[in-house]
């Protein structure tokens, strides 16, 4: 008796769980938002002691601004993470990673609207900048909304 009980018990609270309806989702993503990162360039000194990024955020909404964000740390072109630095409206912050191995190594900024607390997250291989080359070609992203 016992047992039909805890069994009938069991098949109830399984089966409310299940009629439950799940919550819903909320999307994160801006509407239509998608920045473009301009002509995007790393300079390292040659102790690699300091790198110097140069770039220009385009939203898509008006006028471009132009960034310089500047890590300075043993090791900058692998700096994990870079102290955060402001441009206009902006915040950048940074990355860098080696989890595919050697070779294979990628930087991901964070680039935040303060103002209207956007996002995105621009990556580059080392490979495309280094030696101080500019990206080519320019990159975009998807914008994200801030919680």
């Amino acid at each position: 008796m016992q047992l039909t009980q805890t069994l009938v018990a069991a098949l109830m609270a399984a089966s409310s769980a299940l009629a439950a309806p799940a919550p819903a989702t909320k999307s994160m993503k801006a509407s239509g938002a998608e920045w473009t990162i301009e002509k995007m360039k790393r300079v390292c000194a040659s102790d690699d002691s300091s790198c110097t990024w140069t770039f220009g955020i385009n939203p898509h909404t008006g006028t471009t601004t132009e960034c310089k964000y500047v890590v300075t740390q043993a090791h900058a072109s692998r700096a994990n993470p870079g102290a955060p630095g402001n441009c206009g409206d902006y915040t950048i912050t940074s990355g860098w990673s080696g989890q595919f191995g050697e070779g294979q190594g990628f930087t991901t900024l964070s680039v935040v609207d303060n103002k209207n607390r956007l996002i995105v997250w621009p990556a580059y291989r080392d490979v495309q900048v280094q030696e101080g080359k500019v990206v080519e070609p320019d990159q975009s992203y998807p914008a994200q909304k801030l919680p």
